[in-house]
């Protein structure tokens, strides 16, 4: 298996929820961690569970961040090992009652921070022949759900981004793998009903942090698309 031990590591929403409980558990496995995130504050407290940690404050769906992602204490030309786009919000309206920036917000959070992640490590990644790209994308995705259609439209968008992806890079020694967690004990799905899912209660964090650790280091696990749900995508 792969060692993450000195893996220099990118987390994008990385000052919370399932994007913190990744970049924890890749630093108690050694990795060296940058996390982005739109909230200062919120990331320096995430940099308080970790060492050696730095951060990047910006909105990973900016064309700053994309950049920062290459330059903030990066030298060139070796870059990041490692990318973990976990960004994202969540949406809970009709289609017919969401408004076009509401729309556009989720669509550039979820979808386009995603696609520039990978825009921004891969030159570098391409010339050093190795590097690993983790995507979390979302049960909806393939499930849907009421109240979810431009949420699950741009979680599904990363699982095209990733199949895709695998096609063009693979010959390059990158890997390229899509966690779709289900329902996960955090603040963006702390009110759903943990009586839906068939192993009866909801995801813990450091779950899918696992699932994460075992798509970075499987030096085979390329084009996965694993499911995190307790069973709830078989019902």
């Amino acid at each position: 298996m792969y060692s993450l031990a000195g893996k220099r590591c990118l987390v994008t929403g990385g000052s919370r929820g399932i994007g913190l409980a990744i970049a924890q558990h890749f630093a108690r496995e050694g990795a060296i961690l940058t996390l982005v995130g739109r909230n200062t504050d919120t990331l320096t407290d995430a940099l308080g569970t970790l060492s050696p940690a730095q951060h990047v404050g910006s909105a990973a769906d900016s064309q700053e961040a994309k950049h920062s992602f290459l330059d903030f204490d990066t030298p060139a030309p070796y870059g990041y090992d490692i990318l973990v786009n976990a960004a994202g919000v969540s949406q809970n309206s009709l289609l017919s009652s969401t408004s076009a920036d509401d729309v556009q917000a989720l669509l550039d959070i979820n979808l386009r921070g995603t696609i520039l992640g990978c825009q921004a490590v891969l030159p570098r990644m391409t010339r050093r022949k190795s590097g690993v790209i983790v995507n979390v994308s979302s049960l909806l995705a393939t499930k849907g759900g009421k109240g979810a259609s431009v949420y699950a439209a741009s979680k599904a968008g990363i699982i095209g981004l990733t199949r895709s992806l695998t096609a063009e890079v693979g010959r390059f020694g990158i890997r390229v793998n899509v966690l779709l967690p289900g329902y996960i004990n955090t603040e963006m799905t702390k009110d759903q009903i943990s009586s839906q899912i068939p192993l009866g209660r909801l995801g813990r964090v450091e779950e899918v942090a696992d699932a994460a650790a075992f798509l970075a280091k499987n030096p085979y696990a390329h084009n996965c698309v694993l499911n995190i749900d307790g069973g709830l995508s078989g019902v």
